[in-house]
């Protein structure tokens, strides 16, 4: 099974349409609210069932969201897009 842990240089907040909020609903997006947002400064990227998923963890290993890609590439795509981490070129 593939696996792949990158830790971000600095602690960025996730996108609003990354689990829990976008596909729950539980209202207002990361950074929005009473409580400060958790800010992820780890990526792990895992292969489950045929397709890859890009976790988001706080310092403390907590979840912060996910989103499911059907390829790698895409997955790495995404990490890219929303956190400026090139992980296919591993910068």
């Amino acid at each position: 099974m593939f696996k792949r842990v990158f830790n971000l240089p600095k602690p960025l907040p996730a996108s609003n349409d990354c689990l829990p909020h976008a596909a729950m609903n539980l209202g207002s997006g990361q950074g929005m609210g009473l409580r400060p947002p958790n800010l992820v400064t780890r990526l792990v990227i895992e292969e489950q069932y045929g397709n890859f998923v890009l976790y988001r963890q706080d310092a403390g290993g907590g979840f912060v969201g996910d989103t499911w890609h059907g390829s790698l590439q895409d997955a790495y795509h995404q990490a890219k897009k929303e956190f400026g981490v090139d992980l296919e070129g591993g910068s």
